[in-house]
């Protein structure tokens, strides 16, 4: 598993849309933007399960799934892993106090860093 490195994290502290990809079993793309998604630790991202469709399915079928964040900086991160989606325990739980009550949450889909990217090189 890789880590994620200080400059990505704050990159994505600071980013309020993540366009985040995942594919079907049949390796058809799916391209969402998601406003909830934070870093838990140097190898783990939250995303809350709000509206998604093509995404939960996808998640549930393989498990792949990327995003990509920019940083003004050091330019464009890629981070690609494998996801998990959770409708009980404690990263439930974080989603439930984290998401607006206003605002559907369904589930935390939790997010296992595998590869990191600056550009089109592997940094990770």
């Amino acid at each position: 598993m890789a880590r994620l490195p200080d400059a990505v994290k704050k990159a994505i502290s600071k980013q309020e849309i993540f366009p985040v990809a995942t594919s079907s079993q049949d390796q058809i793309p799916n391209v969402v933007y998601i406003a909830y998604l934070k870093v838990i630790d140097d190898q783990t991202v939250l995303i809350a399960d709000n509206y998604l469709s093509k995404t939960r399915k996808n998640i549930l079928s393989n498990g792949k799934i990327a995003f990509a964040v920019r940083d003004e900086e050091k330019g464009s991160f890629q981070i690609k892993g494998t996801a998990e989606r959770l409708t009980e325990g404690a990263m439930f739980d974080e989603v439930q106090k984290w998401v607006s009550d206003k605002l559907p949450r369904a589930a935390a889909v939790v997010m296992r860093v595998e590869e990191i990217y600056n550009g089109a090189k592997i940094i990770h």
